[in-house]
């Protein structure tokens, strides 16, 4: 990767100008009149070595040689640098034949990552995008650098909601063989769908909030189903495959998959065990009625309350299944690691969790590693969680189709080629609402809150989505036109211009800008590389009339940088889940 060649070359040449030892190291210039780069490590060695920064600045800067250009000393003791045109050339040529542009794969490790987690008999909503967006970014870049990853979309199956839907259902149609002794005996014209139990589960909560004995009554529901009543377990199991239907409808429009669809209920049959074996432990102790596990620590700058395995009545909390769910998946899967993109607001319920799986010995000698990866929330123009006009929380699939939408609106400004077809249409307008909405959120670090602005990630300037894709498609529409009128990439780069230079650099940025959202788990690393090399691109394009260059040479050269910036950005933004249209 260049930025690791350069900082060893500097580390060379410091060490050859007798300085040891040194950890240089090379950044992008913020004087780009003087050079493409520029290191400051003269000015932190200067104290130790007892002399003038821009004394040891000369002295190293006598040292660089090839590939370093234009090298000189400036201020206190900058050294400045560009790289020759010659090496320029042949790093970036290299892409044409590398499908990882330069970035280098890492030691591999088991990876789990939890996101998504959408209810049962609940339509997936607008509070589900970020987890969803985010942890699939993260997916596919840990997949790219060649980690083991399993994720799971952790469905909550199981507990007191489903009690209460089961005893709703039952109160409105009595009728149904679910209520049988031994249940159905095959499918059940039942007439349930996700969008009644969406309709039904808050009525069913408030029914049980204003009345105990309908709450008392959800509460036995709950009981029966958990141990095993055969009528209850088949209504679970319909409503459980209803809403997964639904769910991987709306995820699969955003493109988002997941290789295990388990949830709280894989984990019932281990809960009294665990429990069990936690109390004769002493992990777990009463307090006031309740069972619990004592997580808070001397140093903690903030009181952090036990985790509660179980309430006063007998039943398990979220927290329980949690930490049953992390025993599950070291006895299954063996993860050296487990992500959770959950919203930040939940970081105290995982400070528990964590603290109480290493308590209980399911977490051993730090492994596996568990994190939390927060993230911030979506808002309105008041500043306040996104929500509809009239105030209710907007589901997933609403918000995706008014992107879409909108998506639409804005391909009717534009001149589109003549012979797309109305399917064809369609599909542009989907990939870039998809790109919009998505984009717009990863472009902002995970744990920034954002405003939802629908015109502004719509637009096709700026930093947006459908910049970066109208970006792809200009690059696709040059080398279309090329190929049609016989001319072809050489193979080779040869960068001439100021302009061919920057898009070199940029591209030579891709491999640390993912290994960047990788080590800070935050994809806007690679959004923000993105940006700025589609942006060093445009410039490129019209400073540069590519396909009216007489010189044969000269123009297979840039041909050849724009198939490689058409290639890195349309691998960047794969990682990031977005998929560009072929064409406008």
């Amino acid at each position: 990767m260049i930025w690791t060649y350069l900082n060893e070359k500097l580390a060379e040449a410091f060490a050859a100008a007798g300085y040891g030892e040194v950890p240089a190291v090379a950044e992008r210039s913020r004087r780009p009149d003087v050079g493409q780069f520029q290191c400051n490590t003269a000015m932190t060695l200067a104290k130790a070595a007892r002399q003038a920064p821009v004394a040891i600045a000369n002295q190293v800067a006598g040292k660089l040689e090839f590939p370093f250009d234009r090298v000189s000393v400036a201020g206190p003791g900058f050294i400045n640098f560009s790289l020759a045109d010659e090496f320029l050339a042949s790093e970036t040529g290299a892409f044409l034949h590398d499908p990882r542009h330069g970035c280098p794969a890492v030691e591999p490790l088991r990876l789990m990552l939890d996101f998504g987690g959408p209810n049962v008999a609940k339509r997936m909503h607008v509070g589900h995008i970020r987890s969803s967006i985010i942890g699939d970014s993260l997916q596919r870049c840990c997949r790219f650098l060649g980690h083991d990853v399993v994720s799971d979309v952790h469905l909550g199956d199981w507990g007191l909601p489903m009690g209460m839907l089961v005893a709703e259902i039952r109160r409105r149609w009595p009728e149904l063989p679910y209520f049988t002794p031994g249940g159905p005996d095959g499918p059940v014209d039942d007439g349930i769908t996700v969008d009644l139990l969406n309709k039904l589960y808050p009525e069913a909560s408030g029914r049980c909030k204003a009345d105990p004995a309908a709450l008392e009554e959800a509460k036995q529901a709950t009981t029966a189903l958990q141990t095993g009543d055969p009528g209850l377990r088949a209504l679970w199991r319909r409503m459980v495959d209803v809403s997964v239907e639904a769910v991987r409808a709306d995820l699969g429009l955003m493109g988002v998959s997941f290789d295990l669809w388990e949830g709280e209920s894989d984990v019932r049959d281990r809960l009294d065990g665990m429990i069990e074996r936690l109390t004769a432990s002493g992990v777990a102790e009463r307090s006031e009625g309740a069972l619990v596990v004592p997580v808070g620590r001397d140093d903690d700058a903030e009181p952090v309350p036990p985790l509660m395995l179980m309430k006063g009545d007998g039943s398990v909390t979220y927290g329980t299944t949690d930490v049953a769910t992390i025993e599950h998946r070291v006895e299954k899967y063996a993860p050296d690691t487990i992500w959770y993109v959950v919203d930040q607001r939940q970081r105290l319920h995982f400070v528990q969790v964590f603290r109480a799986a290493e308590a209980a010995g399911v977490v051993e000698a730090g492994r596996p590693v568990l994190e939390h990866l927060g993230f911030g929330t979506m808002n309105g123009p008041d500043g306040k969680p996104f929500k509809t006009r009239s105030g209710e929380v907007m589901s997933l699939r609403s918000l995706l189709e008014m992107t879409i939408d909108e998506a639409r609106k804005r391909l009717g400004e534009i001149a589109l080629a003549a012979d797309i077809t109305d399917a064809e249409r369609e599909t542009i307008a989907t990939r870039i609402g998809l790109a919009a909405i998505k984009f717009a959120d990863l472009r902002n670090h995970r744990q920034s809150d954002y405003v939802f602005d629908l015109a502004q990630f719509s637009s096709f300037e700026g930093k947006t989505g459908p910049y970066l894709c109208y970006s792809i498609v200009r690059s696709r529409s040059i080398l279309a036109k090329a190929a049609a009128a016989g001319f072809a990439g050489g193979g080779l780069v040869a960068p001439r211009s100021d302009e061919e230079r920057d898009v070199c650099l940029r591209l030579l940025d891709f491999g640390r800008a993912v290994l960047a959202t990788y080590e800070r788990r935050a994809p806007n690393a690679l959004c923000e590389h993105a940006f700025e090399l589609a942006q060093s691109f445009n410039a490129f394009y019209h400073a540069h009339h590519i396909l009216s260059e007489e010189d044969a040479a000269r123009r297979a050269s840039m041909l050849s940088l724009t198939r490689i910036v058409c290639d890195q950005l349309v691998l960047a933004l794969g990682i990031l889940g977005i998929e560009a249209p072929e064409r406008m």
